[in-house]
């Protein structure tokens, strides 16, 4: 692995805790939140939801970068 590839894989892993940081920042619906949803597996507000979907298809994109660089 050349240094500049290093380099980017570096900045690569960090992006990517960075993101699953924020996915953990985001507040998730309390338990008696969830047991009144007809979904069982919803665990955030639709607002929120939509934070973590973005978020994770940014995790997505960085894991197919990674993949690229070997």
């Amino acid at each position: 692995m050349s240094n500049q590839n290093a380099i980017l894989y570096d900045n690569l892993l960090r992006r990517h805790t960075t993101i699953q940081n924020q996915i953990n920042a985001i507040p998730q619906l309390s338990i008696e939140e969830q047991s009144r949803l007809v979904d069982i597996n919803e665990k955030y507000s639709p607002e929120n939801q939509e934070k973590v979907n973005n978020l994770k298809q940014q995790l997505v994109v960085l894991e197919q970068q990674l993949k690229q660089l070997f």
